[in-house]
């Protein structure tokens, strides 16, 4: 049975990410780490892993398949637990990632949760999100991959298609605190009763008076 639980999002400067880390102590052992804050404080991942901490790494490549490969064989190297890429990027990069030796799970992004239709047609998908993300759904379990990410809008229409992999879901609002760059959003207990996995919590926990009964208050509504 897979497992759920949450993952925090450090959309912060290092030093606030430590603090925080020390804060959540044993409630989380799950973050997400953006490209961003691995420039910023490269000395960061190094410190969540020798805390037993698993790292998320969000580069979500779409590139080349070698340059896919090489990228993700270099997470495995550094301990990472997970890394995504653009399911959008099509299989040949989707294979090339799975076929790494020693890698990291590999979770494949569907449709941001910032995207709207609109935003779709803008750069020339006629389908609207929930068709999209079910096209991409499929192509991506189709080539071996971990997991999907996706707003937690989708998580049920994706159960009912048949999609059995781990659901990653950030666009998860709690407690009044959601991104404005957020489009697709849902609540904790609507993400789990859909069949989400991981909840990628950012402002919900970030932004709480009480980052620690945050964190515990949503990871209540598991059933």
């Amino acid at each position: 049975m897979i497992k759920k639980g949450i993952i925090v999002a450090l959309d912060v400067d290092g030093a606030i990410a430590r603090r925080l880390v020390t804060r959540l102590g044993p409630i989380v052992d799950f973050y997400k780490v953006p490209p961003a804050l691995t420039l910023e404080d490269p000395a960061l991942m190094n410190w969540l892993l020798k805390r037993k901490k698993k790292v998320f790494l969000d580069c979500k490549w779409f590139d080349i398949p070698s340059q896919v490969a090489r990228s993700v064989a270099a997470a495995g190297r550094a301990g990472v637990t997970a890394v995504t890429l653009h399911a959008g990027a099509g299989s040949a990069i989707l294979k090339a990632a799975v076929a790494v030796v020693h890698r990291p799970r590999i979770w494949a992004v569907t449709v941001l949760t910032c995207l709207g239709p609109d935003d779709l047609k803008e750069v020339g998908f006629r389908a609207n999100p929930l068709v999209q993300v079910l096209r991409l759904a499929r192509l991506a379990q189709q080539a071996g991959v971990d997991g999907l990410v996706c707003s937690p809008r989708e998580v049920g229409m994706l159960r009912r298609a048949g999609i059995r992999l781990p659901l990653i879901t950030p666009g998860i609002t709690h407690g009044g605190h959601v991104g404005s760059d957020q489009k697709r959003v849902a609540t904790p207990q609507q993400a789990w009763s859909a069949g989400a996995n991981y909840l990628v919590l950012g402002r919900s926990v970030l932004e709480a008076p009480d980052p620690a009964a945050a964190a515990r208050d949503i990871l209540s509504f598991r059933r």
